[in-house]
Formats: C-alpha cells, sequence, structure tokens
C-alpha cells in the first residue's frame, strides 16, 4: 500500500470535481508540486504542511499523465484570509467526512480546498507533467 497526501484547490474542486467521500475509491491525475507552489500553505499554517504534500490533483495539466486510483482515508479543510496575498497565521484545518463542490467561506476566512489522504494498494506514478 501506498500513503499519499494529496492538495486539490478549491477553484479545481469547484471548476471540474467531483464530490467524494472518506471511504470512496477515486481515480485521479496527479502531479508533483512544483517547488514553491505550495510555501503559502506553510505561511498560512506554519507548520510545515507544504512539505508534506506528495501530490497535486490536477484537472488541467497534462491529460496524458496516468491515473492513480486510491481510497480515500481522511479529508481536511483548509480556509484562511487573503489581503490580497495569504495572511501568516490566518489558516485552520478542519477534519470533513466529504468534499463537497461548493464550500462556504468562514468569515474572513475563505475556503481554499482540500488535504486529502489517499491509500494506493499499488505502486502510484505521479507525472510531472
Amino acid at each position: 500500500m501506498v500513503k499519499l497526501d494529496v492538495w486539490m484547490a478549491g477553484w479545481q474542486m469547484e471548476c471540474c470535481g467531483t464530490p467524494f467521500r472518506e471511504g470512496d475509491e477515486v481515480t485521479w491525475r496527479l502531479r508533483p508540486p512544483h517547488s514553491a507552489e505550495l510555501a503559502w500553505l506553510d505561511t498560512v499554517l506554519h507548520d510545515g504542511v507544504a512539505a508534506t504534500v506528495d501530490a497535486i490533483e490536477d484537472h488541467h495539466g497534462d491529460s496524458s499523465a496516468p491515473l492513480a486510483e486510491g481510497l480515500v482515508t481522511s479529508i481536511a479543510t483548509l480556509h484562511c484570509r487573503f489581503e490580497p496575498e495569504p495572511v501568516a497565521g490566518s489558516g485552520f484545518v478542519t477534519s470533513v467526512v466529504a468534499a463537497e463542490k461548493w464550500n462556504e467561506d468562514l468569515g474572513d476566512r475563505h475556503f481554499a480546498g482540500f488535504l486529502i489522504r489517499i491509500v494506493a494498494q499499488n505502486s502510484v506514478r505521479i507525472s510531472a507533467g
């Protein structure tokens, strides 16, 4: 089994995503994060989250990239403030059982995306695209 921590930006879900729940099998095109692409996660959370992300779910990337299949074992939402850049220390992560298509902002904190753990039964190749 291979455990992968995946980032899914909120706009990806809203544009082209399909809602899913813990326990669902998913098939996604995953790519590795580009250097510094997720550094803002550390800005809003201050806890090294960016380094834990193995892959990014990307509906708009390389369509020839291999599909990765896995079982969703956890889902969390990330909300933070933007002024217009991400505000240091403003983020918070909330565990949820389902990733919905549309997610509400929480006061002055905007929905940014999902942190998801999937477990694949076999080796997963993450294409750089």
